[in-house]
């Protein structure tokens, strides 16, 4: 692994691994008596190495394509810059395990995801084969259908393997490993042709975006289209647009979920060959593999989640974001990066224009769009004359009793009128598991976790209380933890997708129930399952958190039901409102996409908030506006930037004398050179204590992000490293403050 330097160092390069080296060649340095990753700066330069450590190795090899293409120097110095770390770490983390992002293994070799290839060569004739023996036939084989995959020639040459090895070593046969480019996920779930002709406003959005494409120019746009207006098409032919000019195109996607139909239907488009994936799902190897094609020019079309951001397209002719709202965009460990900002700026070193796609963009974004800062191509109508769906509200402070716990007499009604008419309908519950708490009814205490300052969530379909912060597991138990109880039983607490599953399908035999979350579908493989259900009717009703809300095409869906609108409102958090226009916005999108309308009833506590009028009215401009005007009385993003502080240690005392230490010299930087910024805390987090590590929180407030940088590299000098233990995370425009 790179180690977190902050100043480059240099290092002896002996003479026959100086042609090797360009800009971001990766490289093999001793660092404090062992091996450690390193990235070249810039080519070998002659002068004085007295008392310089010799380089190790080359690892990137010679005649290939960089893991790292030179061309994105500046990208990284940039990013790494903004999000205050390192750069030798910002570009390790940048690369997938195994090629340097992770671990032991950070230099290894690629491993499983290669295929050996054999290719014959004129060698020495003094250690030529003898004719007719296996190995003459072979070479006689690769001379005249050139290099050819091992594996393909095993039926005919059964110990081709030991074969090959033998010739290499005798100079008559060249051995190299090509990556495994595999038909990841299959084709779509549903069928995805081509449209005959686009409607008028996708035509209108292609006169602004292609010709920017074929110009060789940044500039980015906003395709603010309604839930069904077809954005889809629109990443596809401004991929194709850039393929037929000769350069690469990157879509990016919020979820592994988008990225399985994505790749379906761009594989469908371009072909096989031509698409390469990279998100979490895949696994290591598999990553490795993709990364090396990319990386080799092999597949010029690039679909994955946030890391893609970083793929090695060295020709970059478009990138497209879906979603561009998406809170998953948004790096929460080590590097605290923004995937949308980094393809702006993505597009800014590489002369490409970038398409963020939404039908709800971020406040920050719409704001933006609203000051000309983004081309805004603007799609208010469905394709296939679908229209929007009706919304309904149900104000659950008149409701009455709720059927099961979560259902209104209206939504209950809806529901079965939906089944009964052969369509879909999806429950819509942002909170997996049965029960997000289980109390004592003794003591009233919460089961918590204990390593976090939060309760367990009951699973009831595993009989276990898992922590969804830490992942801590544990059985049910029979005795209370906190009063030792044993005669009266642990009650659960609260309303999870687990729990509306089963009640539903004790009361409604007959309807075919399915369930959408992080547990229900914890892989690619179990997710399409799901979706492949849905879209082949075999469900009735499906029971869902997010992952069902946003991009998934299901034609079938007449009804959606949001049982607990207000959840979201209820967070410790200055997005909380967008968040909740967001989830509502997105969820009431699934139905009526085709055929007849579609309707959305909503379950709400305070229909009266601005977030809940502007979805139930179809009005987005009342989100936005309201939401703006209550953002610039308080100082939040747009108006501001934020920077988060996060000290983290395993003694409370000791972190919290670090917070304060640091927030000492915050003031003072913040008194020298930016008297208008604010330093808020130190405080305990919302969480005060996650995997058994106590944090405490800093947030600066200021009016541009360089100046809160500049606050923050002061006072950091000033205060020095936190104390042995502590640990300083940062987090540059945070998208929460837990």
């Amino acid at each position: 692994m790179a180690a977190p330097l902050w100043r480059p160092l240099s290092y002896r390069v002996a003479p026959e691994l100086a042609p090797l080296i360009k800009p971001l060649t990766r490289l093999l340095v001793p660092l404090r008596g062992k091996p450690r990753l390193g990235f070249a700066l810039g080519p070998a330069e002659p002068g004085d190495t007295e008392g310089l450590k010799p380089i190790s190795d080359v690892l990137d090899e010679a005649g290939e394509r960089q893991l790292i293409p030179p061309g994105l120097m500046n990208f990284f110095n940039r990013t790494a810059a903004y999000y205050q770390a390192p750069l030798g770490q910002t570009l390790a983390w940048s690369l997938p395990a195994g090629l340097g992002g992770e671990g032991a293994g950070a230099v290894k070799a690629p491993g499983r995801a290669q295929v050996a290839w054999a290719a014959w060569r004129q060698g020495p004739p003094e250690s030529a084969p003898r004719p007719g023996t296996q190995s003459a036939t072979l070479l006689e084989h690769l001379r005249e259908q050139g290099p050819l995959a091992l594996d393909a020639l095993r039926e005919q040459f059964p110990r081709v393997t030991a074969l090959a090895r033998r010739l290499e070593a005798d100079g008559w046969l060249t051995m190299t490993h090509r990556p495994v480019v595999k038909d990841l996920t299959g084709r779509p779930i549903l069928p995805e042709p081509e449209p005959e002709a686009y409607t008028e406003e996708q035509q209108a959005a292609l006169e602004h975006l292609l010709p920017a494409i074929t110009a060789h120019k940044f500039e980015p746009f906003l395709l603010y289209g309604v839930t069904g207006s077809g954005k889809t098409e629109m990443y596809v032919a401004a991929c194709r647009t850039a393929l037929e000019a000769g350069r690469q195109a990157l879509v990016l996607a919020p979820e592994i979920g988008l990225c399985l139909r994505l790749e379906g239907l761009l594989k469908d488009r371009f072909g096989d060959d031509k698409v390469a994936v990279l998100h979490s799902g895949l696994s290591p190897a598999v990553r490795r593999g993709q990364w090396l094609a990319i990386a080799r020019g092999q597949t010029p079309l690039v679909v994955g989640a946030r890391s893609a951001v970083f793929a090695p397209l060295d020709n970059l002719g478009v990138i497209c974001l879906d979603e561009e709202q998406d809170e998953s965009y948004k790096q929460n460990e080590r590097l605290h990066y923004q995937a949308r900002d980094l393809a702006l700026l993505r597009g800014q070193e590489q002369s490409c224009p970038v398409l963020l796609g939404t039908a709800t963009p971020a406040v920050t974004t719409y704001w933006r769009a609203a000051q000309g800062k983004l081309t805004q191509l603007t799609m208010t109508k469905r394709v296939k004359n679908a229209v929007l769906p009706q919304m309904e509200m149900v104000d659950l402070r008149s409701a009455g009793r709720l059927f099961g716990g979560f259902l209104s007499v209206q939504l209950k009604q809806a529901l079965e009128q939906t089944v009964a008419a052969g369509r879909q309908a999806i429950l819509f519950l942002n909170r997996r598991g049965f029960a997000p708490a289980l109390i004592c009814p003794t003591c009233g205490q919460r089961v918590g976790c204990p390593a976090c300052s939060v309760s367990l969530t009951l699973h009831k379909e595993q009989n276990a209380l898992i922590c969804h912060t830490c992942g801590h597991h544990q059985p049910v138990p029979a005795v209370c933890p906190s009063c030792g109880q044993s005669e009266v039983e642990l009650k659960p607490l609260g309303l999870g997708t687990e729990q509306v599953e089963g009640i539903l399908a004790e009361q409604f035999p007959d309807m075919r129930l399915g369930r959408l979350d992080r547990d229900a579908a914890a892989n690619p493989a179990q997710l399409r399952k799901v979706l492949g259900a849905v879209a082949k009717r075999e469900l009735d009703v499906i029971v869902g958190t997010q992952m069902i809300t946003k991009g998934h095409h299901l034609p079938g869906i007449g009804l959606v039901g949001i049982l607990l609108a207000d959840q979201a409102l209820g967070l410790p958090d200055y997005r909380a409102a967008e968040r909740a226009y967001t989830l509502i916005t997105q969820a009431a999108g699934r139905a009526g996409r085709e055929g007849e309308i579609g309707r959305v009833i909503v379950q709400t506590f305070d229909p009266a908030h601005h977030a809940m009028r502007a979805a139930l009215a179809h009005d987005p401009a009342l989100f936005y506006d309201e939401e703006l005007e209550e953002r610039r009385a308080l100082g939040y993003p747009p108006f501001t930037r934020l920077v988060s502080l996060r000290l983290e240690g395993p003694s409370e005392s000791a972190t919290a004398a670090a917070a304060q230490a640091l927030a000492r010299a915050l003031e003072r930087a913040r008194a020298k050179l930016e008297p208008r910024a604010q330093i808020l805390g130190p405080a305990p987090a919302p969480i005060a204590r996650i995997q058994n590590r106590w944090r405490w929180l800093i947030l600066i407030k200021s009016p541009t992000a360089n100046a809160a940088a500049a606050v923050l590299r002061l006072a950091r000098h000033q205060a020095g490293p936190p104390p042995s233990g502590v640990r300083l995370a940062i987090d540059v425009d945070p998208l929460n403050l837990l």
